[in-house]
């Protein structure tokens, strides 16, 4: 019924359904299939089981005796909110289980259950489940995560000394600095350092995002539990914000809230639980500064900006590339397969003579470019790209554009307009509200026409 390879782990499923007969035949009909299930009758049963076994996926009935399945939910979440949850309901009450995805499950099932949909349910739960959590244990394989820290100079001793001493503090901190500059990788060494770092860290990108949809990253439904929004996940650990200036008005005001109060938003209970989690942003700008610039809510950069690091662009730790071209060559030349040793005097003193606005992205960019196109196991300075001083060939000068609008040829006015949009983004850093700025309209307008360029391209 299934070709999809059973879960190793026996533990992985837990069926949670009151009626004997039925809980035995959907039982039968999983362990033929491969997937072996621990089972509960009860609510209390059910969380019994799951605190013991921790399974990845849970088949749910809502319908229970001792207690409305719902709520059993909402605690599962709560234990382990990266949970797969399939719920259980009969042909008249759709309704209730369309709200439980609303609130957090996974899928959901309609009794009577065929076999075939039984067994695929659950397949597809268990393969995404087991999926993130190998994204998750595995080395990441943005070689920026690597040696953003690597090298003598002053300016990342000061770098690495800042993180030593902030680690341990529970105050939020921004990191600012240029794009590629390794701002996300030092978030990730704060919270490492840190007293949480055995609880999540979890990342919310704001640029660029509608207002409903980072409403819902963060806090989640307004009408439902908060299990699953990032607020909640980030709970014990840390909560990382990417370019915060770029939040919405409604959402500044909300996060600001949180904040101030120390509570998350309550749920459809009324309930909230005290705020546990450290901010840190990511930021190109200086957010102490983006209230005068952005619109930015004065108090939310007070109390997002109470600690700061500067990372520092490349040029300005020109003696760190050697080092960090060493590293980063090692770990692309393992990705693509290449047997990369060393790296000539000649490329060498390319790659250090670069003023590489790009910072070690770019740097890490042209190395990977010479790898895929060359054979080592020395890399050497015709290898890398005709841009870099010192290379072979002198770079290829763009051809003049006599007539601005040559460039709109064969376009309609929506392409035009969105091409206008983009480039204006991209100028301002990705900043949606400096961009809105220049072009005299609502940062709203902006996201609507984001939302439908994505909706028509699905």
């Amino acid at each position: 019924m299934n070709n999809s390879s059973p879960p190793s782990d026996t533990h992985s499923l837990m069926l949670v359904e009151d009626t004997p007969s039925l809980q035995m035949l959907y039982r039968t009909v999983l362990r033929k299939a491969g997937y072996p299930a621990i089972c509960a009758t009860t609510a209390a049963e059910a969380l019994e089981q799951f605190e013991k076994h921790r399974p990845q996926v849970v088949l749910l009935d809502l319908m229970l005796p001792d207690r409305d399945g719902l709520s059993v939910m909402s605690d599962i979440l709560r234990l382990e909110p990266e949970t797969r949850i399939v719920v259980i309901t009969a042909d008249g009450a759709i309704s209730k289980a369309v709200e439980a995805t609303r609130r957090g499950a996974h899928d959901y099932l309609v009794k009577p259950l065929g076999d075939r949909r039984l067994v695929s349910a659950v397949a597809t739960a268990l393969n995404g489940a087991r999926q993130a959590s190998q994204v998750q244990t595995r080395l990441p394989a943005d070689p920026l995560t690597l040696g953003v820290f690597d090298g003598n100079s002053a300016a990342i001793e000061r770098v690495r000394a800042q993180v030593a001493a902030l680690a341990g503090s529970m105050a939020n901190v921004v990191i600012q600095g240029e794009g590629g500059t390794g701002r996300c990788a030092c978030a990730e060494q704060l919270h490492s350092n840190s007293p949480r770092a055995r609880r999540p860290m979890v990342t919310v990108s704001c640029a660029g995002a509608s207002s409903e949809r980072l409403w819902i990253d963060l806090f989640g439904h307004k009408t439902g539990p908060q299990t699953r929004a990032a607020l909640a996940r980030a709970q014990g650990g840390s909560l990382v914000l990417y370019e915060p200036q770029d939040m919405p008005q409604d959402i500044q005001t909300e996060m600001l809230k949180v904040l101030s109060e120390g509570l998350l938003p309550p749920g459809p209970d009324g309930e909230q639980e005290v705020l546990d989690f450290r901010v840190i942003s990511v930021t190109g700008h200086d957010l102490r500064s983006a209230p005068r610039e952005d619109g930015f809510n004065a108090e939310l950069s007070y109390r997002l900006a109470v600690l700061s690091i500067d990372m520092p662009p490349l040029r300005k730790r020109a003696d760190d590339i050697p080092l960090l071209a060493r590293t980063y060559m090692g770990h692309l030349a393992q990705q693509e397969g290449k047997k990369f040793t060393q790296i000539a005097p000649d490329a060498l003193a390319a790659l250090t003579e670069r003023d590489w606005p790009g910072n070690l992205r770019e740097l890490t960019n042209v190395l990977r470019q010479a790898i895929v196109l060359h054979d080592g196991p020395e890399l050497r300075a015709e290898m890398l790209p005709s841009a870099l001083p010192g290379s072979a060939s002198a770079p290829v000068q763009a051809e003049p554009v006599d007539d601005p609008l040559d460039a709109f040829a064969g376009l309609t006015l929506a392409q035009i307009e969105r091409q206008v949009i983009e480039a204006v983004i991209e100028r301002h850093g990705g900043s949606v509200p400096q961009a809105a700025r220049e072009l005299d309209i609502a940062p709203s307008t902006i996201y609507r026409k984001r939302d439908a360029w994505e909706a028509s391209e699905r």
